[in-house]
């Protein structure tokens, strides 16, 4: 997160294609440096270095995925958050652990390189804003919305294997399963995004998805049977698959690179304020209890959602 603002910064001075290529380098650096650290204190820096690129990384991917959408008049944002969701499920298997972390870093610099040369220097938007709105106070309706999303992932990230094996009493390879299915249903949902949002509207595909993330939370905080709880984490997967990538959309048509570090930003804060926030949810309440601040979250996310329709109120297959 400290990392965000200089990042922002440097996008501004020297364009999105330079400031990929700098993030990639570090990043890949920070990562390649971890195995190889001969301390705690080593360590610990490779890690920041690390977080330093990937961040960078993560503003010019998302900030260049949401001007290719502006330029191609159709969405894409979904299936890019659709791949970094496929990549966050692959492993390395049968290598060792320095082994798959340098040879990751390697690919990634690599082919990572070979890409963000072919992109442009600068990150312009082809119109100029309509005026129709405040995009200040969109831009807080659409953070709020991030924030609670992001927070609703992290904490299903972190509790559901321990929700399902506490409140259902089953083995943890059976507790795992709501975790799997959740991961694998945001991959199903991001790979549909953009058809959806194609075809229905961005607007209506946000408030879509937070009705469905709703009913996926209720059914699970309701739910007292593994066979019960697993739909109720596939909903939960497949509500909270798009609302990201339309977050994302949605910053950046209202305010660019600022708008979206921003979010990039508040998507951080989400999934590192899910967790703790739950576990404490948890000790006043209860483990049946754990989902009950995301299943909040999610309702607001569905109120909040109307945010989305100001900037696109028509289906995204129609001209801007």
């Amino acid at each position: 997160m400290l990392a965000l603002p200089p990042a922002t910064l440097l996008m501004r001075r020297v364009g999105g294609r330079a400031t990929a290529l700098i993030s990639l380098t570090v990043m890949a650096a920070g990562l390649a440096s971890l195995p190889l650290s001969s301390s705690l204190s080593a360590a610990i820096l490779a890690a920041l270095v690390y977080g330093a690129g990937f961040s960078g990384v993560d503003l010019s991917m998302n900030a260049l995925g949401t001007w290719l959408e502006e330029r191609l008049e159709r969405p894409v944002m979904s299936s890019f958050h659709a791949a970094f969701s496929i990549g966050a499920l692959l492993l390395g298997r049968g290598v060792t652990l320095p082994v798959h972390l340098i040879s990751a870093s390697a690919l990634t610099l690599v082919c990572g390189a070979l890409l963000t040369v072919r992109l442009p220097i600068h990150l312009t938007r082809q119109e100029p804003s309509t005026g129709q709105s405040r995009p200040g106070t969109l831009l807080l309706l659409l953070l709020a919305a991030g924030f609670g999303a992001a927070l609703c992932e992290g904490a299903v990230a972190d509790w559901a294997a321990v929700y399902v094996r506490g409140v259902m009493d089953v083995t943890p390879d059976i507790a795992s399963r709501g975790f799997v299915i959740f991961a694998l249903s945001m991959v199903v949902g991001r790979l549909a995004g953009n058809r959806l949002a194609a075809r229905f509207g961005r607007g209506p595909l946000a408030s879509a998805a937070a009705l469905v993330g709703s009913v996926g939370f209720l059914i699970v905080s309701l739910s007292g049977s593994v066979q019960s709880v697993l739909p109720g984490f596939l909903l939960v997967g497949l509500g909270l698959s798009v609302l990201a990538p339309l977050g994302f959309s949605a910053a950046w048509q209202l305010g660019q690179a600022r708008g979206v570090a921003l979010m990039t930003a508040v998507f951080y804060g989400g999934f590192l304020a899910g967790p703790p926030l739950v576990g404490l949810g948890v000790h006043l309440l209860g483990l049946q209890a754990a989902f009950t601040l995301p299943l909040m979250l999610t309702v607001l996310c569905l109120i909040l959602s109307a945010g989305f329709r100001v900037y696109a109120e028509r289906p995204v297959g129609e001209a801007a």
